[in-house]
C-alpha cells in the first residue's frame, strides 16, 4: 500500500504510520518502508528503535529490518545510511540518478521482511524516480493519496493521481490532512486551508473515499485519530474497494523478485555510494 503525495509537508509520513498502526490493530503482520530518500522520518516517528547499523545476512545480500515494541517491521533509508556512515562520517547524504533507483529496489525487495500481510510504503513527494521504481520493483496493490484542502496542494495532488493512474495503481482513498479544527472556546469548526476539495477529487476518482483529518486531536495516532485510521485501514484492505487486496489471509512471503534490478551485495552497494558521494 503506497502512501503518496506530490506536495511536501502535508503529513504523509504521519498518515503512513497511522495506517500501519491501524493494520496492526486488526491483527495483521505489517511492515513500514520509509522510501523518502530526501527526508526519512521513521526514526523520529517511531521512538525506541535501535540506533546501530542494521544487520546483514551472511552473504551480504539481505538487510535485516528493525522491529518496534508493537511488532511493526520497519525499514528506512535512515537505517541503511548507517551502513556507510562510519566510512564517510556524519553529515548529509546526497544521492542522484541510477543509484537512487538501485537503492530503492534493494530496500523494497531485499530487506528480510519475513511473512507480512501488508507493507505500507511511505513514498517521497513528487513524481520522480522513486515511485516509478517501486511500482516496477514489485506490484503495488493500491495507493492512499494525501493532501490538504489548500489549492496548491490540491493541484499537485492531481499530478500524483495522474502518475498513479499511468502506473495502474488503484486509489481507494484520499486523505485531506489538517482539514479543520474545532475551536474549544466558541465550538465552531474552522477550515484554515479553505473548503474541502471533494468535488475536484471526485472528478478524477469517483469511487475513492475522502477522509478529512483535523489539525488538533487528543492522544496521538491511537487517540481521536484512531477511528479515522481504522476506517482507512478497512478501505485499503477491502476486496470491494480494491479486488487485489483482502484475500491475503496467509500473508505474502516477502521479498519478491525484482523485475529490473539484480540482487544487491549491500557492502558493494554502499562502497559505490561512498565513491559517488565523494
Amino acid at each position: 500500500v503506497a502512501v503518496h503525495s506530490c506536495k511536501g509537508g502535508v503529513g504523509k509520513s504521519t498518515i503512513s504510520l497511522g495506517l500501519a498502526r491501524a493494520l496492526l490493530r486488526q491483527g495483521l503482520r505489517v511492515g513500514l518502508l520509509d522510501a523518502d530518500f530526501y527526508g526519512p522520518s521513521l526514526p523520529v516517528l517511531v521512538p525506541g528503535l535501535p540506533t546501530t547499523e542494521p544487520e546483514l545476512s551472511k552473504d551480504g545480500r539481505q538487510v535485516h529490518p528493525l522491529v518496534d515494541h508493537e511488532g511493526l517491521v520497519c525499514q528506512s533509508f535512515a537505517f541503511v545510511q548507517r551502513l556507510w556512515r562510519r566510512r564517510i562520517g556524519d553529515g548529509s547524504v546526497t544521492l542522484q540518478g541510477p543509484l537512487i533507483a538501485e537503492l530503492v529496489a534493494a530496500m523494497a525487495n531485499h530487506t528480510r521482511w519475513g511473512s507480512l500481510d501488508a507493507l505500507v510504503v511511505d513514498m517521497p513527494p513528487g513524481t520522480g524516480e522513486v515511485p516509478i521504481t517501486l511500482a516496477s520493483a514489485f506490484p503495488l496493490d493500491c495507493a492512499v493519496v494525501v493532501s490538504t484542502p489548500h489549492r496548491l496542494a490540491v493541484l499537485d495532488t492531481v499530478k500524483g493521481i495522474e502518475m498513479l493512474h499511468k502506473l495502474d495503481v488503484p486509489i481507494p482513498a484520499i486523505v485531506q490532512n489538517m482539514a479543520l479544527f474545532r475551536c474549544s472556546d466558541c465550538g465552531s469548526t474552522h477550515r484554515p486551508f479553505g473548503d474541502c476539495a471533494a468535488d475536484e477529487f471526485h472528478k478524477r476518482l469517483p469511487h475513492a473515499s475522502l477522509l478529512e483529518l483535523p489539525i488538533e486531536h487528543d492522544g496521538g495516532l491511537e487517540g481521536s485519530l484512531g477511528e479515522h485510521f481504522d476506517e482507512l485501514a478497512n478501505l485499503v484492505m477491502s476486496p470491494e474497494a480494491v479486488p487485489e487486496v483482502g484475500h491475503q489471509g496467509s500473508g505474502h512471503s516477502l521479498p519478491t523478485e525484482t523485475k529490473q534490478y539484480s540482487i544487491p551485495h549491500w557492502p558493494t552497494l554502499m562502497a559505490t555510494a561512498k565513491l559517488e558521494l565523494r
